[in-house]
């Protein structure tokens, strides 16, 4: 068995070091795919990311989301906050304060890296679920614990 996890290992590797080696052809078509179907963010290619910002606006209230995307970042090539959201253990943000949309690796498909375009409705939903721990002091969401 050890054998046959170090090797999907070294295959998960390979997408990163593809997604790294091509980087402007990738973050170049991650930036094209979000911008044909979010228009609420306003996002760039700058150096080796795509970063930006845009206004959210959730169940009345409005979340200002920073983005950064990178398959140059470790473990995750997504780094997506909320101006204003305070680190508190029981909601689901890093210790950066990004939230956690996602557990990096029990959630991540096999040998392909998780588009950025798939991951801006899971803000939405994050939104909803703090709204909900704020009403009832309980995340309501799907959650791996930490």
């Amino acid at each position: 068995m050890a054998i046959k996890t170090r090797h999907i290992t070294i295959m998960e590797d390979e997408v990163v070091t593809s997604c790294q080696k091509e980087y402007q052809v990738f973050l170049f078509a991650q930036l094209e795919l979000v911008k044909r179907h979010f228009s609420w963010l306003k996002l760039s290619l700058n150096e080796r990311m795509i970063s930006g910002s845009g206004v959210l606006e959730v169940g009345g209230r409005r979340y200002q989301v920073e983005l950064n995307y990178s398959p140059f970042f470790p473990l995750r090539f997504d780094r997506i906050l909320i101006k204003g959201i305070a680190y508190h253990p029981k909601i689901h943000v890093y210790g950066d304060l990004s939230l956690c949309l996602y557990h990096p690796v029990q959630d991540m498909p096999l040998f392909r890296a998780i588009p950025l375009a798939e991951m801006i409705p899971w803000i939405t939903e994050w939104c909803v679920h703090y709204q909900e721990w704020r009403k009832y002091g309980v995340w309501l969401g799907k959650e791996i614990s930490h």
